[in-house]
């Protein structure tokens, strides 16, 4: 396990990395060390403004971070941006941005600038309602045949989906942070989201925890076509005619 004080160093170090790399022309933390707000287990965020030579760059930096002691890392890529994760030995996460110098700048206000410049961008935005309605209802669908189908462990998957949308539609109403579930623990009161663990696999639990699901989605939808219809699902789903 990573200390503290691990953390900072390795962080230093990339910092230094970036300054001496003659193709990184803009270095930013993001996360929570960018606005103050690190605790114990708070991994690093790094984005870098690569002005040339972008996949030699990545290349470089990721074999960097492996001699640093990563084992493994994975890739999600938004656009011409590349956002490498590493799995360091100690299990401290560290995410590397490489944006191309043209894009770099902040998405979000846990953004700060080390050196360089960044440009004006659009900031990242909450997810849509509609969307996360639809995806809402999506998971019902599945989550309803998995359980008439005897399929216990897809059902269960499917309710867990179905969970993490309709809980994003909360953190919508009250002007949280609706991405990734962070801000679901500065939502006013989660007690209803209690019932929708499901306890077990027996058939009954699995539609005992879609029935109040699916109460709390109906609650959410203001179209009365779309509600009429999950409040059907969920009358299909307890087995009622």
């Amino acid at each position: 396990m990573f200390t503290v004080s691990e953390r900072d160093q390795l962080r230093r170090d990339l910092v230094n990395a970036a300054g001496n790399d003659p193709r990184v022309v803009g270095a930013a933390l993001t996360g929570s060390a960018a606005v103050g707000a690190e605790d114990r287990w708070s991994d690093i965020d790094f984005a870098l403004s690569v002005e040339r030579d972008l996949d030699a760059v990545v290349d470089d930096w990721t074999a960097l971070l492996y001699a640093c002691g990563a084992v493994s890392h994975l890739d999600v890529r938004r656009g011409t941006v590349l956002f490498r994760v590493f799995l360091m030995r100690s299990t401290l996460q560290v995410d590397v941005a490489f944006w191309p110098s043209g894009e770099f700048g902040a998405t979000g206000p846990t953004f700060k600038l080390l050196f360089g410049e960044a440009n004006e961008i659009p900031h990242a935005r909450q997810p849509e309602r509609d969307g996360l309605v639809g995806m809402a209802w999506l998971y019902a669908l599945h989550a309803r045949s998995s359980i008439a189908r005897g399929r216990v462990w897809q059902a269960v998957h499917m309710l867990n989906g179905m969970r993490d949308n309709v809980m994003a539609l909360w953190c919508l109403r009250e002007g949280v942070n609706a991405v990734q579930g962070r801000g679901l623990d500065d939502l006013r009161d989660t007690q209803a989201f209690d019932g929708t663990l499901v306890l077990s696999t027996h058939p009954a639990e699995l539609r005992r925890a879609f029935q109040v699901l699916t109460g709390l989605l109906v609650a959410e939808i203001s179209e009365p076509e779309v509600r009429e219809a999950v409040q059907a699902l969920s009358h299909a789903g307890a087995g009622r005619p």
